[in-house]
């Protein structure tokens, strides 16, 4: 019996290495098939997403989120929903390789969902974990925000900040350092400098969507460009070039 099972148990296992591998070849030519979804469900947990969005092909969104209309989620950020919710309001932006996870249950009782509020910009190479950011906050480059900590209105990370767990950013002010430290208030022009950076960041992603559609943007360069605005005089320059290297006698 045994020399029956074994040989088909190991059938069984090589085909599903097998199937877990992408194919390599088709043809002559190497075909890569990539598994990667960037909008996922799990278990009966499915994003929602609202509208005027951007998600990178690489970023990824899985389970309990909750996207508001205007956000932006750059390429290689990660926003798990797993062990609770994450809640985004309108006009945020994730940065690249950025990550956005949450615990199942905070020690003092306190919801462990994480949420952020509008007009808020997240840099690169962040990790937030069943935080709290109000509206109009700023979130340096690979700044970590950790379990239980509340950023309120207006307050502001330097890179590289870490913010211990349980930890509250009063409103309108800069903190920085591990630990963060309170370094200034915020003036008004930080805020306005805020409001354009985040719409900066949504048209730029506004043309990186573009880029996904059937046919690209790049018809619209060649509507721009000299030979369309003004033919004539684009052939009189060629013309001119060519009879100084003497390829036109007049």
């Amino acid at each position: 019996m045994k020399k029956i099972i074994r040989p088909l148990v190991g059938l069984i296992q090589r085909s599903f290495q097998q199937a877990a591998q992408p194919v390599p070849f088709v043809g002559t030519q190497p075909f890569i098939i990539s598994k990667h979804r960037n909008i996922m469900a799990l278990y009966d947990l499915t994003p929602e997403i609202g509208s005027q969005h951007f998600i990178a092909s690489t970023a990824t969104v899985i389970g309990d989120v909750e996207l508001a209309s205007q956000c932006v989620v750059w390429y290689g950020a990660v926003l798990r929903g797993d062990l609770n919710g994450i809640r985004i309001l309108n006009r945020v932006i994730i940065g690249e390789r950025s990550v956005l996870h949450t615990a199942a249950s905070l020690p003092n009782g306190m919801p462990a969902v994480l949420s952020i509020g509008n007009n808020v910009m997240v840099q690169n190479d962040c990790t937030l974990y069943s935080c709290t950011i109000g509206d109009n906050c700023f979130i340096g480059y690979r700044s970590i925000i950790l379990e239980g900590a509340k950023l309120e209105d207006g307050a502001v990370l330097a890179p590289g900040t870490v913010v211990p767990p349980g930890r509250l950013i009063p409103s309108n002010q800069l903190w920085a350092g591990n630990p963060a430290q309170y370094v200034r208030d915020i003036e008004d022009k930080d805020l306005s400098q805020l409001s354009y950076v985040i719409g900066n960041q949504f048209a730029i992603a506004r043309e990186h969507d573009y880029e996904y559609l059937p046919y690209n943007s790049a018809y619209l360069q060649k509507e721009n460009s000299p030979e369309d605005s003004n033919p004539e005089l684009v052939a009189t320059l060629r013309q001119f070039e060519n009879w100084e290297e003497g390829q036109v006698k007049l």
